[in-house]
């Protein structure tokens, strides 16, 4: 008989986090009993798992949240992971008739959530941090406090590189409860084409936020354009910094070199991947402490085929070859990605195939979905309760 894991998540499933639904649906395909509990279904008709329950979250105004709210104010709030179980009441009944073998939280403030459910239901709990929940959250001191009792209560905390592992244990996680398990991809959706011409034209994909570090991209490719570089970029995402990046690109009348595609669904972006000559992402740590985890459209890229020039920012070093290293700049220091830039465009097409043939390897060996899947249907096994003896 199978596991039955319930999986529980703030929004099922959004743009951002294909992943979860790619693992869940996966994770189905190999055997594994799958349910979602979410506060939101999102998107569902590009993501049609059936097995999803909403629970919703408590509006703005429900009178406990506007007291807790009060509370906080005047620091007569109680602890983060002690308060949770009361904001959210149905998530443990839907729980309960779901009744799982293992629970698995994603991101930490789920986790957070889940950890009072989990002892009440006696289930083995699971929690899967992504980036800014183990990079900007623990800088907040109540957050730092509420994840102690995720490393007390968790039986497995999966973190995504091992940069990200370290981090956990420097928090207060369990060296020996904490597991690497890749963002993954199923790459018989990402089709290889070796590279051809010229580097001319580089995509990016990502929030406009300032982790994804687009304005540094921009200001990089400006150089080498405005040096007779012939060089355009294209940026595939949306979000709170597109109005900063907007401005930039006027005021440095770079309508011919840079175009703010906005947010598109998953199969243009592959489309767009697949017509671009190599990728560019430029990821660093913003004000806030938000770092990137393993950003999956590195992933993406080097599985179609494409160059990456990067940052040696979180886990970024472990997701490109190393012989691909050269390619990788410092995060934040635009000279040294335009030096990048350079070199890949000063590259032959026999030099790049070799870049992006390493590249594809790398995916093939240690991001390919299946494999990281087994990984996570191995933690269960591990981690599930024994069945009552009759």
């Amino acid at each position: 008989m199978g596991i039955r894991v319930a999986h529980l998540c703030k929004a099922f499933s959004k743009r951002s986090e294909t992943f979860i639904y790619d693992y869940v649906t996966e994770l189905e395909r190999q055997g594994t009993e799958n349910h979602v509990v979410a506060s939101r279904r999102v998107n569902r008709d590009e993501r049609p798992f059936e097995k999803v329950r909403v629970v919703p979250w408590p509006s703005v105004w429900n009178p406990y949240r506007v007291a807790q709210r009060v509370l906080e104010v005047v620091g007569l709030d109680g602890p983060l992971d002690s308060s949770w179980r009361t904001w959210w009441p149905g998530a443990e009944d839907t729980l309960a008739q779901i009744a799982p073998d293992v629970l698995h939280a994603h991101f930490g403030r789920p986790g957070v959530k889940a950890v009072p459910i989990a002892e009440s239901l006696e289930v083995p709990l699971v929690v899967t941090f992504y980036g800014y929940d183990i990079s900007q959250l623990p800088r907040h001191p109540r957050w730092r406090a509420a994840y102690e009792s995720v490393w007390q209560t968790a039986r497995a905390i999966v973190v995504l590189s091992e940069e990200m592992k370290r981090q956990a244990v420097r928090l207060g996680a369990p060296s020996d409860r904490v597991q690497v398990v890749h963002l993954a991809r199923d790459l018989e959706d990402f089709s290889y084409r070796p590279p051809e011409g010229p580097v001319s034209e580089m995509i990016s994909v990502g929030r406009l936020t300032e982790k994804k570090g687009h304005l540094d991209a921009i200001r990089a490719v400006q150089r080498v354009e405005g040096q007779g570089g012939d060089l355009r970029l294209r940026i595939v995402g949306e979000g709170p910094q597109r109005d900063e990046l907007e401005q930039y690109i006027q005021d440095h009348a770079l309508q011919d070199t840079v175009e703010l595609l906005g947010t598109r669904p998953n199969s243009e972006v592959g489309q767009l991947l697949r017509r671009a000559d190599a990728f560019l992402l430029c990821s660093k740590t913003a004000a806030s402490g938000d770092r990137e985890g393993t950003p999956t459209v590195l992933i993406e890229a080097q599985a179609v085929g494409l160059p990456c020039v990067s940052t040696t920012h979180a886990g970024i070093p472990e997701m490109i070859p190393q012989d691909n290293h050269f390619l990788l700049a410092p995060e934040g220091d635009v000279d040294a990605l335009v030096d990048c830039i350079r070199r890949l465009r000063a590259a032959s097409t026999e030099e790049r195939r070799r870049i992006a043939e390493a590249g594809r390897t790398k995916i093939e060996t240690a991001f390919g979905l299946a494999t990281e899947a087994e990984k996570l249907r191995a933690l269960y096994r591990a981690v599930q309760k024994p069945a009552p003896v009759s």
